[in-house]
């Protein structure tokens, strides 16, 4: 079912759709909209990943989390975001998608073109 959601300020397919009654009497109906991230979500995105799926980055950096992956694109060098962002391949973004499962972040990071763009989408992200 199609719904308004008022944090999105967007009609989206909500999830776990309700009939109730407000507190004025009148009926409504209410459920969750899927663009809206739990805490628990959140809390597991930012956490350490399981040992054999951290990030082994071209210049020997290993990243286990979303922190790690921001100060490492804005301190790496060109040629290493290079060789990891070409216009066939995004390692970063396969990364976060694969492993954080962060679908959003992994969206725009495919798109981004410079690593300051893209340390910026991770830092503005956590």
């Amino acid at each position: 079912m199609q719904g308004y959601c008022v944090k999105c300020r967007t009609k989206r397919e909500m999830k776990n759709v309700k009939s109730v009654t407000t507190t004025n009497g009148k009926a409504a109906t209410k459920g969750v909209c899927p663009a809206l991230v739990s805490k628990a979500v959140i809390k597991s995105r930012l956490a350490d990943v399981p040992a054999g799926k951290a990030f082994l980055c071209h210049d020997g950096r290993v990243m286990k989390n979303l922190e790690e992956l921001g100060v490492a694109l804005r301190e790496m060098s060109e040629e290493t975001f290079r060789y990891h962002v070409t216009a066939d391949r995004n390692d970063f973004s396969k990364w976060v998608e694969d492993v954080i499962g962060d679908h959003e972040l992994s969206a725009v990071l495919k798109n981004s073109s410079t690593r300051s763009q893209a340390g910026k989408l991770v830092a503005d992200r956590r």
